[in-house]
């Protein structure tokens, strides 16, 4: 099955709650991935786009939470890793 860009990112958010969501920008259908941070006091949450260079990180990151997993991960491309932790995760692209 073929996903979109959007798809797997918004799979991406589901498997990092704590540390993504997807933000309204604009229209309605149209979602931003984004990282959740906040001020230095810990208080104020902010959001900050996640860069097309910061994919891979991610699905880095989600390996990192799931290391028994981690001999699924032969494919180059964050798209495909995003696949398959899905799958793994039982997300729903």
């Amino acid at each position: 099955m073929n996903y979109t860009d959007n798809q797997l990112k918004a799979a991406l958010a589901k498997m990092l709650p704590d540390k993504l969501i997807l933000v309204p920008y604009g229209r309605e259908d149209n979602l931003i991935l984004s990282w959740i941070c906040t001020d230095i006091t810990g208080t104020k949450k902010h959001y900050v786009e996640v860069l097309d260079t910061e994919l891979l990180h991610l699905c880095g990151l989600v390996q990192e939470e799931y290391e028994q997993y981690i001999l699924l991960f032969y494919h180059p491309k964050w798209q495909q890793r995003v696949i398959t932790l899905a799958k793994v995760k039982g997300i729903e692209i």
